[in-house]
């Protein structure tokens, strides 16, 4: 049979195996499946896709999502539409039993952005939200990065203000660098500016930078971070972006001045 051939086989590789537990998977071989899954040297996301597919084809649904938060949070695999059709049934499953796994629902939203189908990823995100589950850091940038790679400037702010005001977490230069390109792809560079401070100077120095970055010729930002330095004491930082704003010849918008 396909097994003893696939035995005899000198020359196996990614693509054989794959096609192996594909066929595995659909004789409900999950054992077989699964063994030859954890013998492969090299997977890639098909292999991924047909054994978290088997797990839950079997109706292991905690397995196949355990299996799909590897490929995506500790693999970093992108997966297919058909991954993510895989795990619908497990997604279903875990919304109805109000399963309280905060991994989970983070390695969903992350297919979900990674598939680049950002607007399941908000909603998700409310789902998770509805049961009980209290979204944490990682939780929050996982949507933003959606929202950001997606240019739902409207949802990610939203989602941002929840972040700081609803759940009383503090952002990091991550999410502050969604934001920015969020609004630096819709040409709000002076907003994702104002956005970030919250009077911390340095993280507003380094957002600036990340906006210095993306638009050297813009001297707004310049204007704004050499303010915040002198209005915090820092003149000899506020005099050293003086020389560098010189040196990159960045020009002053009208109504900003170094005074």
């Amino acid at each position: 049979d396909a097994m003893l051939l696939f035995d005899e086989m000198h020359d196996r590789n990614v693509v054989t195996s794959n096609v192996m537990i594909t066929g595995l998977v659909k004789w409900g071989k999950l054992e077989f499946a699964s063994f030859l899954y954890d013998e492969m040297p090299e997977k890639n996301v098909v292999s991924w896709t047909g054994i978290i597919d088997g797990y839950i084809r079997s109706n292991m649904y905690s397995e196949g999502l355990s299996l799909f938060q590897r490929m995506v949070l500790c693999e970093g695999i992108k997966p297919t539409e058909i991954t993510i059709l895989a795990i619908l049934p497990a997604i279903s499953n875990m919304w109805g039993s109000k399963r309280k796994n905060l991994v989970s629902w983070k390695s969903i939203i992350s297919g979900f952005a990674m598939h680049g189908t950002w607007k399941e990823a908000g909603e998700y995100f409310e789902r998770m939200e509805k049961i009980g589950l209290r979204p944490n850091r990682a939780t929050f940038l996982s949507v933003l990065n959606a929202c950001s790679h997606g240019g739902l400037f409207d949802g990610g702010l939203r989602f941002f203000d929840k972040m700081v005001n609803k759940h009383g977490v503090s952002p990091d230069i991550e999410h502050y660098g969604c934001l920015v390109d969020m609004l630096g792809i819709t040409g709000r560079l002076e907003e994702a500016e104002n956005m970030a401070f919250y009077g911390n100077i340095e993280m507003g120095e380094r957002v600036t930078r990340k906006i210095m970055e993306m638009e050297t010729g813009y001297g707004g930002d310049y204007v704004l971070m050499y303010n915040n330095f002198a209005g915090a004491g820092r003149f000899e930082d506020a005099e050293r972006l003086r020389r560098l704003t010189n040196e990159r010849n960045a020009f002053k918008l009208p109504g900003n001045s170094f005074v």
